[in-house]
């Protein structure tokens, strides 16, 4: 199984989707096109230069997932969620990509789905997945609540302050140089909102985050880094799937992601 370095640019997207050959628009992604239509994943860059990654939901309402100058970030999102969508059809046919073929002897008629017995394991397994499908939606609930997901690694503002995130830490520019927070919680309802770059920039009137003593830590931490490309995917497999018999209704269309 190789690995692959991940696309930061719709071009690189579009020419990655045309070497798997994903049939986009059977799996209704749409890159580098603003789509109107319900049903719809997409990515493009608008008139302002913003990059906006969407979710048309089944009702024709739009909801935004990104929308902002970082390309690489846009093309990451659209990029992880084709993965996902992927992953998870193929988690429902059983962990691969083909579909699943049901066998009884070669008997089709040894089995009678009117029967008692049959009936009777029909109704455990209901009550069974019931239970199943109420304590993921407990825990989705739980989750929801009680947790945040991970920022992303760059330059964040926030009440007038520069913050920089790197490896489960948060920095500050004290005037002078960077300082860990032990503990910080920033209160961001939303991290994208604060958000303003992976790369420095002399704008941001602080020192560049790369020359500061914490930034070498990441190395350290980090011994499968790539100084070429920090960038990579996982594996070719997590591809590999059969395209002709994409479920589009499989997919939640009336969450916002």
């Amino acid at each position: 199984m190789s690995r692959i370095p991940k696309p930061k640019t719709i071009g690189e997207l579009l020419e990655f989707c045309n070497q798997k050959e994903l049939p986009l628009r059977t799996m209704r992604f749409f890159i580098g096109e603003d789509y109107p239509e319900p049903k719809a994943f997409g990515i493009f860059q608008d008139a302002d230069g913003d990059f906006v990654v969407y979710k048309n939901k089944a009702d024709g309402s739009r909801a935004i997932r990104y929308k902002g100058p970082d390309e690489a970030h846009a093309v990451s999102e659209i990029y992880e969620k084709m993965r996902s969508e992927i992953a998870s059809r193929k988690t429902a046919r059983g962990g691969s990509g083909a579909m699943p073929i049901f066998r009884n002897g070669g008997n089709t008629a040894a089995y009678d789905a009117n029967s008692p017995e049959a009936k009777r394991k029909k109704k455990k397994l209901i009550i069974e997945l019931s239970l199943l499908l109420a304590m993921i939606i407990a825990c989705l609930v739980f989750l929801a609540v009680t947790d945040k997901p991970d920022p992303k690694r760059g330059y964040y503002r926030n009440r007038g302050n520069y913050y920089y995130y790197d490896t489960d830490d948060w920095y500050i520019f004290d005037g002078y140089d960077w300082d860990i927070i032990d503990d910080y919680d920033p209160g961001f309802e939303d991290y994208s909102d604060r958000y303003v770059s992976e790369d420095f920039n002399d704008e941001y009137n602080v020192g560049d985050f790369k020359n500061s003593e914490y930034y070498d830590g990441y190395y350290e931490r980090s011994p499968s880094y790539d100084d070429d490309n920090n960038d990579w995917d996982y594996d070719d497999d997590d591809w590999d799937f059969d395209f002709g018999d994409w479920d589009t209704g499989a997919t939640d269309w009336d969450t916002d992601w």
